[in-house]
């Protein structure tokens, strides 16, 4: 079973495609690492391309949950041939991630409670997730009736200003 992900990894990646991420606004990608819960490192063509995620913030390495969520996206994607929705081309790229053909890493990693939703439009597939995950206590989740979890972004100027 292996083997034969391996050798369709290799003949996606080896596809006549792009060489730029510019050229074309949806490539596949085989996710090399994963930095944190919301940054993938791919290859593509033989170059690698660091991936972020739109639409949510997962926790510091250094917060509670950061490592879980590290742990959480690379269970789901690491090693396996991605699809990647270019939102905002660039380094890092920004882009919606798809695995086993139309689930979105962005919406598991907020489904699971492993990172925040960061638009709160109530009509969003995002914060419908993490009021989901919220409710049932899930990830980041579980002890926020005693004290609610500090966002990235929070966390990070906090450090900042230390």
């Amino acid at each position: 079973m292996m083997a034969g992900a391996l050798v369709l990894a290799i003949g996606v990646l080896s596809m006549n495609v792009p060489d730029t991420v510019a050229d074309s606004m949806t490539f596949a990608a085989l996710v090399i690492d994963v930095p944190d819960g919301d940054t993938l490192l791919v290859l593509r063509n033989k170059t690698r391309l660091t991936v972020k995620l739109p639409g949510i913030d997962a926790p510091e390495l250094d917060q509670p949950y950061g490592l879980e969520a590290k742990r959480h996206a690379a269970k789901l994607v690491k090693g396996k041939v991605v699809t990647i929705d270019i939102m905002h081309p660039g380094n890092p790229v920004y882009g919606a991630v798809r695995f086993q053909k139309s689930r979105i890493l962005a919406h598991e990693m907020v489904k699971a409670g492993m990172a925040w939703a960061t638009t709160m439009d109530k009509s969003s597939m995002l914060a419908e997730a993490q009021e989901t995950a919220k409710t049932a206590r899930l990830g980041l989740w579980a002890n926020s009736e005693e004290e609610e979890p500090v966002p990235p972004w929070d966390w990070r100027a906090k450090k900042r200003f230390q």
